[in-house]
């Protein structure tokens, strides 16, 4: 049985995702990021968010 997460992108709950370096990102927002090019304005707010996240990580 999977267990409910919450994506550090857009926050919703859900048991359909994957960890990266102990970040909890939904597939939904995983494809976004990952059909996102550089260029894409969309792009400074994932690196943002995966930032922030990270950043949330390491000082708890």
């Amino acid at each position: 049985m999977k267990h409910t997460e919450c994506c550090s992108i857009c926050s919703k709950k859900t048991d359909n995702g994957i960890y990266l370096l102990r970040i909890y990102i939904c597939s939904s927002c995983e494809k976004e990021m990952i059909d996102t090019s550089t260029d894409d304005p969309k792009y400074k707010f994932f690196v943002k968010k995966m930032n922030e996240a990270h950043r949330s990580i390491i000082h708890s």
